[in-house]
């Protein structure tokens, strides 16, 4: 089975789907597509079963067989990173998609160590990465990603959980236990500074730390969406559709 998770997809009389050019080449050169091999696409919270129908040198049709609604319900979790190394950030975004985030959010942080500055082609490379991760782990949602202010984050309602090596609390299941969306906020490296936590410090959020050695941002984004998702259970999004 071969699965693919598209923010856009070509339809065509709602009987078909047609594949760009790069998908083309992924199916048929790089995952050498039988054609009795099932494609199952993800687009608006849709699953498409379909089966290969037409093939060309640059694109290929598939037949819709059966369409499945697998809307999410449920509290989401959010990835709340703080902007640093563009390369690694995107690792930690591959990271989060894998480990189960529905939505990642940037935003500058006194350590950051990047201009701030996040342009449109790079916020675009970063969705790319997330169809691309959303895909090979068979995700049923693709998670979105915003470039956004601290103060703007902070008024979301849900619950705020900060990431900071030096408090009292150990992070467990109980902080993660809820029926209203998380957001985890994440720090650069050298974790956050003075400025920044004087801003939490007038927040409602909840300072909770790994109590493990020090973790690059990429698994500190892994290893905290990772724990809440198994904390509010998660539902292998793509095993057989529902």
């Amino acid at each position: 089975m071969i699965y693919l998770a598209r923010r856009q997809l070509s339809l065509v009389e709602d009987r078909f789907i047609e594949v760009s050019e790069d998908d083309a080449h992924y199916l048929f050169k790089v995952r050498r597509l039988d054609r009795d091999e099932p494609v199952f696409f993800f687009h608006d919270s849709i699953v498409y079963e379909t089966r290969l129908v037409d093939i060309k040198r640059r694109e290929g049709l598939f037949e819709i067989l059966t369409r499945y609604n697998v809307s999410y319900r449920g509290p989401r979790i959010f990835a709340v990173i703080a902007a640093f190394d563009w390369q690694r950030l995107e690792e930690a975004i591959r990271n989060g998609v894998e480990a189960g985030a529905h939505g990642f959010l940037l935003f500058y942080a006194s350590r950051s160590n990047v201009a701030e500055n996040i342009s449109v082609k790079r916020l675009q490379r970063m969705e790319q990465i997330i169809e691309s991760a959303a895909s090979q782990s068979r995700r049923r949602f693709i998670p979105d990603i915003r470039a956004i202010g601290r103060e703007v984050i902070i008024r979301r309602p849900g619950r705020h959980i900060i990431f900071h090596p030096e408090a009292a609390a150990e992070a467990s299941c109980g902080h993660f236990c809820a029926e209203e969306d998380l957001y985890l906020w994440i720090g650069p490296e050298g974790g956050f500074g003075e400025a920044d936590l004087f801003f939490f410090d007038k927040s409602h959020g909840t300072y909770v730390s790994f109590r493990t050695p020090v973790l690059r941002v990429e698994n500190a984004v892994t290893f905290a969406v990772g724990m809440a998702r198994h904390s509010i259970g998660y539902n292998a999004d793509i095993t057989s559709p529902e």
